[in-house]
């Protein structure tokens, strides 16, 4: 029987990273909370000589990042069989993950078209869920092997409600620790709909804006970090991490509450940095035996190690290359 430290759960992508100085970017007085935004020229023709193509996607990024902290790490996704599906596994079998139960269809593989722009190169993505949208787990599908961990990222297409209770399920029957990223359509449901999975969640992990929208539909209007927390830690996960950007971020495990602020660096592109500062903060509780302190920091240290670079995997440090920092954990 296959034993992994962890088997990853979601999506799987083909991401076109586009490069403009042509982007504005504005705080816009008519979103709540004075949102900022992307904007080109209405019929303009934006030319980039700053264009990538890589692969990414939750599950693929987090099992890229798993492995490279020296993991054993297996993932479960959805793809096409054409070139662009079998590309995304080879660099991930190059990465040393376990491919087995990447699902092939017939639909192609799913896209995300990234366009960069600005100071801090920050990002809007259109995304085509394609082939991820046909993602099917079964019970026979989570067995045969033995996990310490699930990291569940985003779900989508008609089957992800079913997918998810598939999940939650397994980890309750087989003992196995459940990480929860949670995509737009689970977080669209609310607390009514996710309460019985939070409680069976191991480590919750969200950006502020995901965190302040979840508690604002259960009643509670708040911005403020440690409310957010305390709020969430109360539905029941063991662990509630929340990231806020250039920020910082903070995580609660009960009466233990830790904040750390963000390395100082000239961002080239943010896409990724959440799936690595997730799966670095879940690596990090599996290599520092639960130090959640740690973990937390080698999750601020990996995931601003992401930004330098263009793609969501490109930039992952190695175990050894953080050993090598001088940085203390």
């Amino acid at each position: 029987m296959k034993n992994f430290d962890v088997v990853t759960i979601g999506g799987a992508t083909l991401d076109i990273m586009f490069g403009t100085s042509q982007a504005e970017i504005f705080t816009s007085p008519k979103t709540a909370g004075g949102r900022q935004l992307i904007a080109f020229a209405l019929g303009s023709k934006i030319v980039s000589r700053d264009v990538i193509y890589t692969y990414g996607g939750g599950a693929a990024n987090t099992a890229a990042s798993f492995s490279k902290l020296g993991l054993k790490t297996g993932i479960i996704a959805a793809i096409g069989r054409g070139p662009h599906g079998q590309g995304l596994i080879d660099k991930l079998k190059n990465l040393k993950v376990d491919c087995a139960r990447i699902q092939l269809t017939s639909d192609p593989t799913g896209l995300s078209f990234a366009v960069t722009g600005g100071q801090k190169r920050d990002h809007v993505i259109f995304v085509h869920r394609s082939a991820n949208d046909l993602l099917q787990i079964s019970p026979a599908g989570l067995l045969g092997f033995k996990a310490k961990w699930f990291y569940l990222s985003s779900l989508s297409g008609r089957l992800w409600e079913k997918n998810l209770r598939t999940v939650f399920a397994a980890a309750v029957k087989n003992n196995v620790k459940v990480a929860w990223n949670p995509g737009g359509s689970q977080l669209s449901r609310g607390y009514a709909v996710l309460k019985k999975y939070f409680k069976q969640t191991d480590a919750l992990i969200l950006n502020k804006d995901e965190a302040r929208s979840l508690v604002a539909r259960a009643g509670l209007k708040t911005g403020n970090l440690s409310q957010l927390l305390k709020a969430l830690y109360q539905w029941g996960p063991k662990i509630v991490a929340i990231t806020e950007g250039d920020k910082g971020a903070a995580v609660c495990s009960g009466e233990l509450v830790c904040f750390e602020k963000p390395l100082p660096v000239v961002g080239v592109n943010t896409t990724g940095a959440g799936d690595a500062f997730g799966s670095s903060l879940v690596g990090g509780l599996l290599l520092y035996g639960g130090d959640l302190k740690k973990a937390l920091r080698l999750a601020m240290l990996r995931s601003n190690y992401v930004v330098r670079l263009v793609g969501a995997q490109e930039g992952l440090l190695t175990l050894a290359a953080v050993k090598r920092l001088k940085y203390k954990i």
